[in-house]
């Protein structure tokens, strides 16, 4: 986009929904689904058909709350998230949202049902339509309302995809205490999972703050703010991949995240490491000279690499540690809130960066110890500590010298 005709302005009105529906979507789908992975595997074989689609029914139950709030509780959404009483296309992202957020079932569920190659295949036409609606109308000069045309047309695809596979492989039977009994066992992951996308969700809201609800900052902010590419999917999707290993055989389990985990630093520290010592000169070029001020921001969050890579979290979710996860995110997010606020005065969206790279960092830290203090699970017995400290001590060096802090 930022290739595009579009003004860093408009740019900035497509992430700012983009945080909107984070914001209100993310904490819950992530905690069910969690959930979802840790329960499944223990069901009788003769219940999970039946659990298949009564997760399609919560989840089409909240996505409709979330569409009515945003509908009727525009003013209120605007104003408290982006101090605006009006955003171009809003009312168009909200039912793309509502049709969209289902779809996530549909990787899980090939997930459960131990279908590795309809994942990459589903990936692939979900990920690749989702480009093509976006860029295609903004570079044929149509706007970013026909992009958000083609959203809905996607929306449609994905559902209907949906539809298809519980048909295949679910069991329509509505059963309230089957789904009450997820959804109650998922409410401290969806806790969790909003202290961490509270977290995030906090960085654009301060950001929107201290400039006033500026676009164009906020645009800046937002496309410095990301992780290396692909890493966050990634790691979530190999967290999600062993919860129920995890669930079903422990031992067996830590061995496999140490050795598979192993691949994820040969991949990914290396490419942090290269973008750290490059990036003032490579996001100018995949981007454009507007987004210079970006450079700082992306460095700082590619830091986060030191502790999204390692798997604690993951470990405790299979063993049912909920409880210890969402009090560890509350002390994450006063954390960061604190930070942030004490250092966005003296150096701006840098101090923001900061504050969160420093509260997921101190999270990690926890996890680690709560992991090895309840359980006796060491850190050395799920990660690759030697691996892990050298491409750690390369990664913050390639920092410090790639933003000329040496």
């Amino acid at each position: 986009m930022a290739k595009s005709a579009l003004s860093t302005k408009e740019i900035g009105v497509y992430e700012m929904l983009l945080y909107i529906g984070f914001t209100l979507s993310t904490f819950w789908v992530t905690g069910l689904m969690q959930g979802f992975l840790a329960h499944y595997p223990q069901l009788p074989e003769e219940e999970r058909p039946a659990f298949l689609f009564n997760a399609y029914l919560l989840f089409l139950l909240s996505s409709s709350v979330v569409l009515a709030l945003m509908l009727w509780g525009k003013a209120g959404v605007l104003l408290v998230l982006t101090g605006q009483p009006e955003l171009p296309f809003y009312e168009l992202f909200a039912v793309f949202l509502w049709l969209n957020v289902p779809s996530y079932l549909v990787e899980n569920f090939y997930l459960v049902l131990q279908k590795p190659k309809a994942i990459l295949h589903f990936g692939l036409f979900a990920f690749g339509l989702q480009v093509l609606a976006v860029l295609g109308p903004v570079f044929l000069g149509f706007g970013l309302l026909w992009s958000f045309y083609a959203l809905l047309l996607l929306g449609f695809l994905k559902y209907a995809w949906l539809i298809l596979l519980l048909v295949r492989w679910g069991a329509f039977k509505p059963d309230l205490k089957m789904a009450m009994y997820w959804a109650s066992l998922s409410v401290p992951l969806i806790l969790y999972s909003l202290m961490g996308s509270f977290n995030q969700s906090f960085d654009n809201w301060l950001v929107n703050f201290q400039y006033g609800g500026d676009e164009q900052a906020f645009a800046i902010f937002r496309y410095g703010a990301r992780e290396l590419p692909l890493a966050l999917a990634l790691t979530n999707a190999f967290g999600s991949a062993m919860l129920p290993e995890v669930a079903a055989n422990l031992d067996g389990a830590l061995s496999a995240i140490r050795e598979k985990s192993l691949k994820l630093f040969h991949l990914l520290f290396p490419l942090s490491i290269l973008l750290a010592l490059t990036s003032k000169w490579v996001f100018p070029l995949v981007f454009n000279e507007d987004f210079s001020a970006s450079v700082l921001i992306f460095n700082i969050f590619l830091l986060v690499m030191v502790s999204r890579l390692i798997f604690s979290r993951t470990i405790l979710v299979g063993l049912n540690a909920n409880r210890m996860i969402f009090y560890f995110s509350l002390l994450e997010l006063a954390f960061n809130v604190s930070l942030s606020f004490a250092l966005a005065p003296f150096f701006g969206m840098a101090g923001i960066a900061i504050g969160t790279v420093a509260a997921h960092s101190l999270e990690k830290v926890l996890l680690c110890w709560y992991l090895y203090r309840k359980f006796g699970i060491g850190i050395g017995q799920y990660t690759n500590m030697r691996w892990y400290l050298a491409y750690s001590t390369v990664l913050i060096l390639s920092f410090v010298i790639g933003t000329g802090l040496s």
